[in-house]
């Protein structure tokens, strides 16, 4: 009896550190995904601010898509960093530092001045502060995400993932919402001498970088190291172990699968939707932060459902699945929003039907690509194969332009959507189901 209780109670302890493992990583990848985003909306109105006042509008948008990927390419870099670190010295102290880095260069980014008062200088700073930025973002949750399923019951991984996964909605929602609310106060009218262009879009960009140090502390306190890092023998460099044998070629079925989701998600909310629903569909900016809004909202929902659903289906077949409600629901949802439809609410729905099926796989990335790294990789592992495949995705703006020489500027998008989803299918088709994958035994399976 007395072992019974001794059990139940390492039980429940182990529990209670995956619950706090898991909520610590869900708003860590909440405010990630916050300073990812923020541009995407925060600064839609307001690019003006960063380039000159007679700049051709094909230039303007060009620069404009720079600030994003400057960010997404960042983050590879910084996987390779901080995984490393994070196989070498542990996940908690590496979450801290990149949480930190990112906090505050967000801050500094919310302090720039404008084109009139730096000249090119000003849009330069902005896009190397994104670039250094991706660089600790991408240490955050390479570090944190690992902890939390290594922390994770295996019957709960796709169930955890999802929760942590639907930080980037709830961010994207909070995001939406502050740059609606700064537009209300904080009108565009006047150009460059606007409220909201001067001042308003800086707001944001302050609390994105106080949410992320205000977040180190209670992490500090309450999340304790993995018990699987502490116990596994870190002697080997984990690059030369990820790129040779079996885990290279798990690296390569999953650096194809997620190039297919990342394609998918530039092209929905995370880089083109926005400024389609303001340049074609001819919403203002307040519509587009509403529309956003709404669709992230349905988005939460869909990001759990993902992740509770691999869990008993299997992650392959739960992939399979979403790519082709991709390349059918999304594609034609969008064909049907770039028609620009008039009624507010149908493209509020067009939206959602985008934004639901091309992004809701990514609620059960975190548990897949952790089920595919041996432990003393993991981090390693798992960052390199959730940031490098960005890295073609990134330069959207570029393949729109090529494609616009055959076809209308407009329908590039579609192309990408396409290609993403056929990307997500062939490179699931490829790799094994995951879902029983036990991570403790991986180490011997696996390397």
């Amino acid at each position: 009896m007395a072992m019974q209780g001794s059990l139940a109670g390492l039980k429940t302890t182990g529990d209670l550190q995956a619950r706090k493992a898991a909520t610590s990583a869900f708003f860590g990848f909440f405010v990630d995904m916050f300073d990812v985003f923020l541009p995407a909306i925060v600064l839609a109105p307001a690019y003006i601010y960063f380039q000159p006042p007679d700049v051709p509008s094909a230039v303007a948008a060009v620069a404009a898509t720079l600030v994003l990927p400057a960010t997404l390419l960042g983050r590879p870099l910084g996987s390779v960093i901080f995984g490393y670190l994070s196989d070498q010295i542990g996940r908690k102290p590496i979450t801290m530092i990149a949480v930190t880095g990112f906090g505050i260069c967000t801050i500094l980014m919310g302090l720039l001045p404008g084109y009139s008062t730096w000249g090119p200088a000003s849009l330069y700073l902005l896009i190397l502060l994104r670039f250094i930025s991706g660089i600790f973002l991408g240490g955050e949750y390479t570090a944190a995400n690992v902890l939390a399923m290594e922390a994770a019951p295996k019957e709960k991984r796709g169930l955890y993932s999802g929760l942590i996964q639907s930080g980037y909605p709830f961010a994207y929602i909070l995001i939406a919402a502050l740059t609606f609310l700064m537009l209300q106060w904080f009108p565009t009218t006047g150009g460059l001498d606007s409220p909201y262009v001067a001042y308003g879009w800086r707001i944001p960009f302050f609390i994105g970088g106080l949410m992320a140090l205000l977040f180190i502390l209670p992490f500090r306190s309450s999340v304790e190291e993995s018990t699987l890092w502490v116990k596994v023998e870190k002697r080997r460099n984990p690059f030369e172990v990820i790129f040779s044998g079996d885990n290279f070629r798990h690296f390569m079925q999953v650096f194809i699968v997620l190039t297919g989701f990342w394609l998918t998600t530039i092209s929905a909310a995370a880089g083109i939707l926005p400024g389609a629903l303001i340049r074609i569909v001819h919403l203002t900016p307040q519509q587009m932060t509403v529309v956003m809004m709404i669709a992230s909202v349905a988005l939460v929902p869909g990001y759990l459902l993902v992740g509770i659903i691999s869990q008993t289906i299997g992650r392959r077949a739960m992939i399979i699945i979403m790519a082709i409600l991709s390349g059918t629901v999304g594609l034609y949802s969008y064909y049907l929003l770039l028609s620009a439809p008039r009624d507010f609410w149908l493209i509020a729905v067009l939206a959602s039907l985008i934004i639901v099926p091309l992004t809701s796989v990514w609620g059960l990335t975190t548990c897949y690509l952790n089920e595919r790294f041996p432990t003393r990789v993991r981090s390693s592992g798992f960052g390199m194969a959730f940031t490098l495949p960005v890295i073609i995705p990134s330069f959207y703006g570029f393949y729109q332009e090529m494609l616009s020489k055959i076809m209308p500027q407009n329908l590039t998008v579609l192309v990408l959507v396409a290609l993403g989803a056929v990307l997500s299918l062939i490179g699931a088709l490829m790799g094994p189901e995951t879902k029983d994958v036990d991570l403790n035994k991986a180490e011997t399976s696996s390397s």
